[in-house]
């Protein structure tokens, strides 16, 4: 039996592996990461350790492949030929711009195949749908030196991450060392890619005059919930309009910013059915949308604001994107991005499945799909070495990928990577938290321990 035949049993039955496998050479070959790492780094040198070897043995360890980095470097040593703490330091070292061009340039790639595949969607007609957000990431265990007699939870960085709603990829992500900083500090590098037609959807901590004023400049929209901060003044009558899916809802014109420049906008209030998690009642959201966007769309609009929150929730659920035992901030930011990449990959083959077998792309389940890949992929690799894979798919286009990925998702039946129904959960119960533990940020301990 040849390659050929061993490739077309798995596509015959398990093609969700194969269709990783294929998006994976196409879109993340050794090739392109090591030429973005070329393009974008500054004062790390890769010398006799590739920087997409390092890449790819962190991969292992996001998509479960194995447990910790140093179980995925045992895996590969012997193609790696240098040891493991230079692994390590390779990792502790990865500068913040390439993790970011990571995300960006491979993400460019895939949204031209969801286009070929005819999955992006039209969330707003005539409008860029993106959605911002950040995250801090989870504590780390205290293997370093410098955090071991500290009695706090280490926290090694913060993201900032931007989602296009109609490709359902996260097309941008900001990332910081520094496990204290907030959203805001990072707001500069995130107005610097702003453009005309965006519309832009955010959580409150957003929402300050000189983030909606950056929008509005840039001839872009935004519809962010107000901070309690920000005060507006009225402009006209509040209206009530009919209700709509969340509750009551309300509109009125408002004007905040100094007299000198004021901005002129829009605030649709909703009086809740259900009180948020929060406890408030009333959810206010500011638009620069013209009124031919109807109020209730407004806050239709911002319920997608979940989809990035959802992201999140698949990254911690069916990746493994916040790896614990990765103390080193910088290596625990490379390691989420290539969890953000891997969501974008898995993302694209839900798309080729959803439009292969005329179904809902919203119903079929991250979860399950990750279990097949866990269970099939590393046998897959086995047998199908990677020069297998490169002459196949490595060298074709936006269109040509996308046919071959409509043509495996075609043996995917009805019923597999089906979300499961579950019932409305009820209120949390309290739980007691831990004395005398407050959270560090990880490179500042570290900056200490050196002085």
């Amino acid at each position: 039996m040849d390659f050929k035949e061993v490739f077309d049993l798995f596509v015959k039955d398990a093609p969700a592996p194969a269709m990783v496998r294929a998006t994976l050479e196409n879109c993340f070959s050794a090739t392109e990461v090591d030429r973005i790492f070329a393009e974008n780094a500054e004062a790390q040198r890769e010398n006799e350790l590739l920087f997409s070897t390092v890449v790819g043995i962190l991969q292992l360890t996001v998509l479960h492949g194995q447990k910790a980095v140093n179980s995925a470097y045992e895996q590969k040593q012997e193609e790696v030929g240098v040891s493991v703490n230079s692994v390590y330091n390779k990792l502790a070292g990865v500068e913040l711009n390439v993790t970011r061009a990571l995300v960006r340039e491979t993400a460019a790639r895939k949204m031209a195949i969801v286009e070929q595949l005819g999955g992006k969607r039209e969330t707003l007609p005539g409008y860029r749908v993106k959605i911002a957000d950040g995250k801090h990431l989870d504590r780390t265990e205290r293997r370093l030196k410098a955090l071991r007699g500290i009695n706090g939870a280490p926290l090694p960085g913060k993201v900032l991450a931007v989602l296009d709603a109609d490709y359902r990829l996260v097309t941008d992500v900001i990332p910081c060392d520094d496990g204290h900083a907030s959203e805001r500090s990072l707001f500069d590098d995130l107005q610097q890619t702003v453009e005309a037609g965006d519309l832009w959807i955010a959580d409150r901590n957003f929402c300050t005059i000189k983030m909606l004023r950056s929008i509005v400049e840039q001839g872009a929209c935004f519809a962010i919930r107000r901070h309690g901060n920000l005060r507006p003044q009225s402009a006209g009558k509040r209206k009530r309009l009919k209700p709509c899916k969340s509750g009551t809802l309300y509109e009125e014109p408002v004007v905040v910013g100094s007299k000198d420049a004021p901005l002129h906008l829009r605030r649709v209030e909703i009086k809740l059915k259900k009180p948020m998690r929060d406890g408030k009642k009333t959810l206010e959201i500011l638009t620069n949308l013209p009124k031919d966007v109807s109020a209730d769309r407004v806050a239709s609009l911002y319920r997608d604001r979940w989809t990035i929150e959802n992201a999140f929730q698949q990254i911690a659920e069916a990746l493994n994107g916040e790896i614990q035992t990765l103390a080193y901030p910088k290596a625990a930011l490379l390691g989420f991005s290539l969890a953000l990449v891997s969501f974008n990959l898995l993302s694209v083959v839900k798309t080729a499945i959803a439009v292969a077998n005329d179904r809902d792309v919203e119903t079929l389940s991250s979860y399950y799909l990750c279990q097949e890949i866990h269970m099939n992929y590393g046998g897959m690799l086995v047998i199908l070495k990677p020069e297998f894979w490169r002459p196949k798919f490595a060298d074709l286009n936006a269109k040509q990928m996308a046919r071959e990925l409509l043509r495996m998702a075609k043996h995917v039946p009805n019923h597999r990577f089906q979300k499961t129904k579950t019932r409305p959960k009820g209120p949390p119960k309290n739980t007691e938290h831990k004395t005398n533990r407050p959270h560090i940020s990880t490179k500042r301990v570290l900056e200490e321990a050196a002085c």
